[in-house]
């Protein structure tokens, strides 16, 4: 009888288990999604790197006949500062605005043409801002993208009548890109390249005559930190 009652029990559980099995494989994988936009949210950085421009400065009148129409002069130096967006991913394209304000020592002179003496003719600029819209492709980690908006510029122009000369800040367009990497969560770091086709010309009251300021470059490097949600993948 008890062999009998064993027997039974021994049964009963082989087709448990085949039950328990059976279930288990009838409910599907279903893995955890990622998160479909990283990209999305504020980001707040630093940047910095290398510019350089071209100047001319130009005093007219008799009084000023010994100093002026210098030619164009390069102007070389670094730029540092700070930088603050939002951006929206949509499926693999991304749009967003950017900002930064920055400390830069770009300088330049020269002393060819009128510009001969005791002092060159020197023009350097002191600050540079920029607002700027992005658009970019997601791919994955990597970010490539466009941008384009407007600067604002600071000067500090000498020659032989007027020292650190500060016109009041020029205005211009400026049109770029880069390459963001998202290189940890909510962690990126890019290089982008900046152009100012022009500043146009400045008038200040102390210098009597003008000072322009076009052709500038910049080649920056920055890191990010993002403060969407952290992007999230399964791991089995």
């Amino acid at each position: 009888m008890i062999k009998h009652v064993i027997a039974l029990a021994s049964l009963m559980g082989l087709f448990a288990g085949q039950a328990a099995a059976a279930d288990l494989a009838a409910v599907p994988y279903a893995p955890m999604p990622a998160s479909a936009a990283p990209w999305t949210g504020f980001h707040l950085g630093v940047a910095g790197g290398w510019g350089r421009g071209t100047s001319r400065q130009d005093m007219t009148g008799a009084t000023f006949g010994g100093v002026g129409d210098s030619g164009d002069f390069a102007q070389t130096g670094w730029i540092a500062g700070g930088t603050v967006g939002y951006d929206w991913q949509f499926g693999m394209f991304t749009v967003g605005v950017e900002g930064d304000v920055s400390a830069a020592d770009i300088d330049g002179n020269t002393s060819n043409g009128n510009c001969t003496g005791p002092v060159p003719c020197r023009t350097k600029i002191t600050w540079l801002h920029t607002g700027r819209g992005r658009v970019g492709v997601a791919l994955g980690q990597f970010m490539p993208y466009i941008t384009g908006g407007v600067a604002f510029a600071g000067l500090k122009a000498t020659n032989l009548f007027v020292e650190n000369s500060q016109p009041n800040g020029l205005w211009g367009g400026v049109i770029g890109g880069g390459l963001e990497w998202m290189f940890l969560p909510q962690w990126s770091a890019k290089a982008e390249y900046l152009f100012i086709p022009s500043f146009g010309t400045a008038t200040p009251g102390d210098f009597f005559g003008k000072v322009t300021e076009r052709n500038v470059s910049l080649a920056r490097f920055g890191v990010n930190y993002h403060f969407g949600d952290t992007p999230l993948t399964a791991r089995y």
